[in-house]
């Protein structure tokens, strides 16, 4: 058998032959058992299309060899499809190809155990060869006769060669004459081969038998137009169907020109073709068809090659306007922008998206001009008209990233609202359109994922848009596991102010949030300090000061402070015997921050009782004990000013120099440096000195806290001179 030389297919990436790689676990399962049914038919089929042939069809070796064979046939098939068996020469050796079924062909000698392929497909191959068979399909339309009839025809000894025009001949009538209608078969002699054209082999084998089964067309002649038709459909989707790459596929359209006949012409064929594609191919055909025809504009020849691929344009629109998937509305834009396509031709969906685009062009060239004609608009239409065409463009900076621009343009209509200018109510209406609007859904996704830049630059339009971005930021606050993007959030919401806290407190209220949020939420109303929701704010705190999770203690703690102050003082004093130490010191800032006398006496208490070899955690509370002191002002505690009790903790444990080897419980660098701090704010001329005798032993990196320590002293001193 003589096969054509062309140029072979690439095949494409798999794992097991016929399964494509990357597909879920199950799919690959399904495959794989689906696989190992095809494999189990096609040896028994091979079997009965050569042992039958050695027996009469009623021979028990032949009924044997057809048992259960038809039913194996139909269990492989879940829809309309084909078995296809095409034979080709592959590197220097016979191959036979399986195709249908899987998701891609198999070769047969990769199917077959090495054994069983050794015995088995020679023979096939040799059988085909006899036959003159390039390809030979089997459609899952069968039924159990014309199967049997099938099989007895195929090992009936007087076809088995059929090389003559005339054995070719009266094989078909053998089919004909026992209604055997669904098998689709390709001779050599009827291949089309078009030598000029490179193609893949396969996509030469489809169009041969389009060719070849629209030239019976006209044998159906007791048929009306509209079954000729359908049967033409019927015989095109058919020869396409086994086809499951996008390349083959585009290629047997661009080629169909091969398969006319007088009563099928090459523009009828192309309609079927296209209008018929199965949904699932269209886009990667299109896709396909797309790059090769702008290969062929660029190279100018305006051929009939050309010419056809210009009216595939329009059928290929016509398809993909009826996907509707995001997929190939991006494919279609790739079509206009490519100017093949004009924009009436787009969908309207797409058709809005380009004329967007255009006008957010038009509003970054001329900006001003822009706010020049709502300014100054004279009546009522036209601020609506040109307030509108800021609202439809600002989703479209937003995916741009003009984030100033779209700040400008919230803002503008702020101004209008608020100074009360001619179409303030118009103004309102925009800004809450805007808020209901996509603007800040759009936002809240791009501070989920965006840099801290962005993020920046969307947290003042954030603010702008006040009611309408709170559920939004409200939502990052629940969702997102970033610090970061969190802090920013509550940033948002702290420049939104009194407008949030409503909305925050209800939150809070439901009892839903995770701590987390909850902690967030804190931290924005007591930055707020909206004095409308102070009372019910200090409700919800006072049962999450007593709460079980430490961090949400500690925020309540610290948010009581900056909105109950000294309100608070009895809380914060009885928090100081928490079990969590970050619980403790947040308490020991909020009576620092209240000036409570009761807390600094308490504090002075708590330092007496630190072992001279203090953990770690005593540490982290002494020191913070001093910068409370720090806060407190210079109080009188039990006879001793605040400044005198850090005095004498510095002279007794400050003093290296002094005590060397003998001194006990040295203070930490931090420690020593917090006390600094705090003589800093509260002390007076006595301090100076002390500081000046610890500036002269203490570590380099010490010093520059002792000399703003000293400074704030003197200038506190020579203030009460004056």
């Amino acid at each position: 058998m003589t096969i054509p030389k062309t140029v072979p297919p690439t095949p494409p990436k798999k794992g097991l032959e016929g399964i494509p790689e990357g597909l879920p676990p199950e799919e690959v399962e399904r495959l794989q058992k689906l696989q190992s049914k095809l494999t189990d038919f096609i040896l028994h089929i091979l079997q009965a299309f050569l042992r039958t042939g050695y027996y009469t069809p009623d021979h028990p070796e032949s009924i044997k060899a057809k048992e259960g064979l038809y039913q194996q046939f139909k269990n492989l098939f879940e829809r309309e499809d084909e078995l296809a068996f095409l034979a080709r020469d592959d590197q220097e050796q016979k191959e036979v190809l399986i195709e249908g079924i899987l998701p891609e062909p198999q070769r047969l000698s990769r199917m077959m155990m090495r054994g069983m392929g050794d015995l088995y497909i020679p023979k096939f191959v040799t059988y085909l060869e006899r036959k003159d068979l390039i390809s030979l399909t089997m459609k899952s339309r069968m039924d159990q006769t014309e199967f049997t009839q099938f099989i007895d025809l195929m090992s009936d000894p007087s076809f088995l060669d059929t090389h003559r025009k005339e054995d070719k001949d009266r094989f078909i009538t053998a089919l004909y004459h026992r209604s055997i209608s669904n098998i689709s078969f390709v001779f050599n002699e009827e291949m089309v081969l078009a030598p000029d054209r490179e193609m893949p082999w396969r996509a030469r084998v489809t169009l041969s038998r389009m060719k070849k089964e629209l030239k019976m067309i006209p044998f159906f002649q007791k048929m009306s137009g509209q079954e000729l038709q359908v049967i033409r459909k019927r015989l095109l989707e058919d020869a396409l169907r086994p086809l499951r790459s996008h390349d083959l596929i585009y290629s047997v359209v661009q080629n169909s020109d091969l398969a006319s006949t007088p009563e099928s012409r090459e523009e009828i064929i192309e309609d079927v073709l296209v209008t018929f594609l199965p949904s699932m191919y269209i886009v990667g055909t299109s896709k396909v068809f797309l790059r090769e025809h702008l290969n062929l504009k660029k190279l100018q020849k305006r051929d009939t090659f050309e010419q056809k691929s210009d009216r595939l344009v329009k059928k290929f629109l016509v398809r993909l306007k009826g996907v509707g998937t995001q997929d190939a509305e991006n494919l279609l834009e790739e079509f206009f922008r490519n100017q093949l396509i004009n924009l009436e031709d787009l969908t309207p969906a797409l058709r809005d998206k380009i004329l967007l685009e255009k006008l957010t062009d038009k509003f970054l060239k001329y900006t001003e001009q822009f706010y020049q004609q709502l300014d100054q608009a004279k009546d009522k239409e036209k601020f609506v008209t040109i307030a509108s065409s800021f609202v439809k463009i600002l989703p479209e900076l937003i995916r741009r990233d003009r984030y100033a621009e779209v700040f400008q343009i919230i803002d503008t209509l702020k101004q209008h609202f608020h100074k009360k200018m001619m179409w303030a109510l118009l103004a309102g209406q925009v800004l809450e359109e805007v808020g209901k609007g996509p603007v800040p859904v759009m936002l809240e996704e791009k501070f989920f994922t965006a840099k801290k830049e962005v993020r920046a630059a969307i947290i003042p339009i954030f603010a702008a848009l006040e009611v309408g971005s709170i559920p939004h930021l409200l939502n990052i606050l629940k969702k997102s596991q970033d610090q970061w993007v969190r802090k920013n959030a509550c940033e948002a919401l702290i420049q939104i102010g009194g407008v949030a806290a409503v909305h925050l407190l209800k939150e809070l209220e439901q009892q839903q949030t995770s701590v987390e949020t909850t902690c967030d939420i804190l931290r924005v109303l007591g930055e707020i300090k909206s004095e409308q929701w102070k009372a019910p704010l200090i409700k919800i705190l006072k049962k999450h000061v007593t709460h079980e999770h430490p961090k949400l203690k500690e925020q309540a703690l610290h948010t009581f402070c900056l909105i109950g102050g000294k309100e608070g003082e009895e809380i914060f004093l009885s928090s100081l015997s928490d079990k969590s130490l970050e619980v403790q010191k947040r308490a020991i800032w909020c009576l620092g921050m209240v000036k409570s006398t009761r807390g600094a006496e308490k504090m002075v208490e708590i330092l007496k009782q630190i072992p001279n070899t203090p953990s770690p955690q005593t540490e982290q509370l002494e020191t913070q004990i001093y910068s409370a002191l720090g806060l407190t002002g210079n109080l009188t505690i039990e006879g001793r000013t605040t400044e005198q009790i850090l005095i004498e903790i510095l002279e007794k444990r400050g003093m290296k120099q002094w005590m060397g080897l003998f001194q006990k419980n040295p203070l930490s660098e931090m420690a020593l440096e917090t006390i600094c701090t705090a003589l800093g704010k509260i002390g007076t001329e006595r301090s100076i000195k002390i500081l000046g005798k610890v500036e002269k032993s203490c570590e380099d990196a010490l010093l520059p806290k002792i000399k703003e320590a000293l400074r704030k002293i003197q200038d506190r001193v020579n203030l009460s001179k004056a």
